[in-house]
């Protein structure tokens, strides 16, 4: 598990999310994800664009 505080459950839209990653110090690190707490993790591989069922789009991270 990562050493971090516990995620919020709350959505994020990509300006949040990029705001958040402005405040590492080093932007060359690899940005891992994780859906279970970090107990494990894996990298980003892609960013992608896609629509819902009602043709609104929304980001996609391939891992």
């Amino acid at each position: 598990m990562t050493n971090q505080n516990k995620c919020e459950n709350k959505e994020k839209n990509i300006s949040q999310i990029i705001e958040e990653l402005k405040t590492f110090e080093d932007l060359e690190m690899t940005v891992m994800v994780s859906d279970d707490g970090g107990e494990t993790l894996k990298p980003i591989k892609l960013l992608g664009k896609e629509f819902d069922k009602d043709n609104k789009p929304y980001c996609t991270l391939f891992i």
